[in-house]
């Protein structure tokens, strides 16, 4: 009986460890993929594959629509969300991505040819330069700046 007793002890307080072990696992995957798309967008953008010299148009994006990132580079009628994707990656399902400031949902980052952050729209999707957050649960956030 004690040898049970002290098993559903530390099943009690294991679960609830194990519990905020994963959640923070996830914050910490969420934010690393953050960051990966970020770069490779700002990567993509100073490839500046389509020529383009105007600086006010966006030359790749990062889109979060769907629970997914993905990396799009612009084409020659500008930058889609639906177009094919350069690179796509599934966010942890219990991760939440928003503006640092304003708690406003993450929807997109936009950039130029320069590697500048624009303040745009990309298939309807507002376009911030912005500093990102990451959250899990009621964890404290996780910061993701722009590079």
């Amino acid at each position: 009986m004690i040898t049970i007793g002290m098993l559903a002890f530390l099943v009690t307080l294991g679960v609830p460890l194990l519990r905020t072990w994963l959640q923070s696992a996830h914050q910490r995957e969420a934010a690393g993929l953050l960051s990966e798309a970020l770069g490779r967008a700002k990567s993509l953008a100073l490839r500046n594959r389509q020529a383009s010299a105007d600086q006010t148009l966006p030359a790749a994006a990062v889109c979060f629509a769907g629970g997914k990132l993905a990396v799009v580079a612009s084409k020659p009628q500008g930058a889609t969300c639906d177009a094919k994707a350069e690179w796509a990656r599934p966010v942890p399902a219990d991760a939440s991505i928003v503006l640092t400031l304003t708690n406003i949902p993450f929807q997109c980052v936009a950039y130029n040819t320069h590697g500048v952050a624009l303040v745009t729209t990309v298939s309807n999707l507002s376009c911030s330069q912005a500093a990102l957050d990451v959250n899990v649960a009621s964890g404290e956030a996780f910061n993701v700046p722009l590079p």
